[in-house]
């Protein structure tokens, strides 16, 4: 397959190439409806001329506020395709920054699905001249319906039935087509202009032998994110049918319904995977637990010793299949990125015959590397993808060249300059190596240490790794800057919490005096024990704080993405860390 030069071109493959019945699927009403690939292309044809006709210039920023669906995607792909630029917003962000990017932006037309998208567009309506409703169901703040919209779109192409060629024709690779907000982590929201070359620099690579008759992807995560948005596009060019999910707590009912092959996971979701079969796995019969456990203790194992190798034949008909069943049995690419993947998760899925790929990327720069079926190595972020060019800068800083890197940050141009250099590297910020045969490993970021006040510097990321290494704790916050010693909150895991109650025969107690029980307390403390012996001595965690309540999006300790935002959480729980440094303020 050639390259692309834009989503036009996309579009006409996938007419030329596909005749697939369930190119786009998703769940409403208790079952699965799907959109062909001819109503695909008929649906965005009729919206991008529907939007015309409502007055949209090229050009003008449109903004998308909606739950992943095929809805979706034919609202990008036509705004785009009508020459407009598509402005993603996530529904779980505060109005504060709603309103940043929508202003910055300059949208007055924005269309909408979603019941938090609803009550966030509610409480911020004036900021719109139009309002397009994507679903069936009706709103009062609608200005016009999704079918309304198609109707006008109709008529325009019945009165110039050569406009949507014109269209087509008329897209330039520089055309900006989409300004895709970073998650605002570590401070004001950027806005990333892509244009049409950038969206398509990786649509025609092929690295993992996409297979449109066999292959289904479930689409599980946000298409406002770069991440899920890139590998939805390559499912679209390849013709896989794509299912949306919007439910992660029914992972397993849509997986071992639709039997997936592809998806594309964070972290998160494999950390969750891991322990709840854990915990099922404890709490079953005594033989089932014995067998169990002793295949977890097998897959465990990071090197393959002839013992393992003996006994994994036994393991993976005894136990593996099983657990490879939850996600339908049939898995043959699992993606993992928007995080570091721990790298011993990484082996224990592997061990039990899970697909699992690393990957890495940046809204800035799309999906840029990822391991793949010949060139896998555990612990890296894998090879950089098609055309794409990577190196380290004399500081250590990853720098990415080629078609996926973003044309600079909306109305920025001095953040532009600081991050793409006069030939056109982009600065990650990330730390990285690269060793002989070409694979990247990601040792940590740049800019994202502390100065403590007796002038040495800590990383907090690869403290709160390890921390998070335990099963016991979901997130860790490391505290250090101008303090005299390296402190931390923990957030516990309260559903791992809970199985281990259970185990340990305190059902009766709250999950607050469970956490307070010495039980839990030498827990962590062997935990910080056995990290302080592998830090620095001024990294060493003196104190630490439990927190009870999780951090989230609604919040604001979250981004949507689900990255800490550090400045929120020291400045929520500042009256607790103050606590921990009191001897230091007497």
């Amino acid at each position: 397959m050639d390259p692309f030069r834009h989503v036009g071109e996309v579009l006409r493959y996938m007419q030329q190439n596909y005749a697939n019945p369930k190119a786009l699927n998703y769940y409403q009403n208790n079952t699965w409806h799907h959109i062909s690939t001819e109503s695909f292309i008929l649906q965005v044809k009729h919206l991008a001329m529907g939007l015309i006709s409502l007055g949209l210039k090229k050009g003008e920023k449109v903004g998308l506020l909606a739950e992943s669906s095929p809805h979706w995607t034919i609202a990008d792909t036509a705004i785009m395709i009508a020459g407009g630029v598509s402005v993603p917003l996530f529904g779980n962000i505060s109005d504060e920054h709603f309103n940043f990017e929508a202003k910055l932006t300059g949208l007055r037309t924005i269309i909408v699905a979603g019941d938090k998208q609803w009550e966030l567009l509610n409480r911020n309506r004036e900021l719109f001249d139009s309002v397009i409703n994507l679903e069936q169901i009706s709103h009062d703040n609608a200005t016009f319906q999704y079918e309304g919209v198609l109707r006008l779109g109709e008529v325009l192409d019945r009165e110039q039935p050569d406009l949507f060629d014109k269209l087509i024709d008329n897209i330039h690779p520089e055309d900006e087509a989409a300004i895709i907000f970073t998650s605002g982590s570590t401070g004001v929201p950027k806005g990333a202009v892509h244009t049409h070359g950038n969206l398509v620099g990786i649509a025609h690579a092929d690295a993992f032998s996409w297979d449109a008759v066999h292959d289904r992807y479930l689409s599980l995560l946000p298409l406002a994110h770069i991440f899920a948005r890139s590998l939805n596009l390559i499912m679209l060019t390849w013709g896989i049918s794509i299912y949306y999910w919007n439910d992660l707590k029914a992972l397993k009912e849509v997986c071992q319904e639709i039997q997936p092959t592809t998806m594309i996971v964070v972290p998160r979701i494999l950390e969750k995977l891991y322990t709840n079969v854990l915990a099922r796995i404890k709490e079953a019969s005594f033989f089932k637990k014995i067998i169990g456990l002793w295949g977890f203790h097998l897959a465990n194992q990071e090197d393959d010793s002839l013992f393992k190798k003996l006994c994994h034949p036994i393991a993976d008909k005894m136990v593996y299949s099983a657990f490879r069943n939850i996600l339908g049995g049939k898995m043959r690419v699992i993606i993992s990125g928007g995080a570091h993947l721990n790298t011993h998760l990484n082996h224990f899925f592997l061990n039990v015959g899970f697909p699992l790929y690393e990957g890495w990327g940046l809204t800035e720069g799309s999906t840029i590397t990822v391991n793949q079926p010949v060139k896998r190595k555990v612990g890296t972020i894998g090879l950089p993808l098609g055309d794409l060019k990577v190196k380290i800068s004399d500081e250590g800083e990853i720098l990415v060249h080629g078609p996926t890197v973003m044309k600079g940050y909306y109305s920025n141009p001095e953040a532009t300059a600081r991050a793409i250099d006069a030939d056109g590297w982009l600065y990650t910020g990330d730390k990285g190596e690269i060793d002989k045969e070409g694979f990247v490993t990601i040792t940590g970021r740049i800019k994202e240490f502390y100065k403590m006040s007796n002038g040495e510097f800590v990383t907090p990321i690869p403290i709160e790794m390890a921390l998070c290494k335990s099963h016991l704790i979901d997130r860790a916050v490391v505290i250090a800057e101008d303090r005299d010693y390296v402190t931390c909150l923990l957030f516990p895991d309260f559903d791992q919490l809970r199985h281990l109650k259970a185990l340990e025969n305190k059902s009766d107690l709250s999950d607050e005096e469970f956490l307070n029980s010495n039980f839990i307390k030498h827990e962590i403390e062997d935990l910080i024990i056995n990290l302080n012996k592998h830090v620095d001595n001024w990294e060493e965690i003196q104190k630490y704080h439990v927190i009870m309540d999780h951090p989230t999006i609604e919040g604001g300790e979250l981004t949507p993405t689900m990255k800490i935002k550090r400045e929120v959480i020291e400045e929520k729980y500042h009256h607790l860390i103050d606590e921990m440094y009191l001897e230091e303020a007497a």
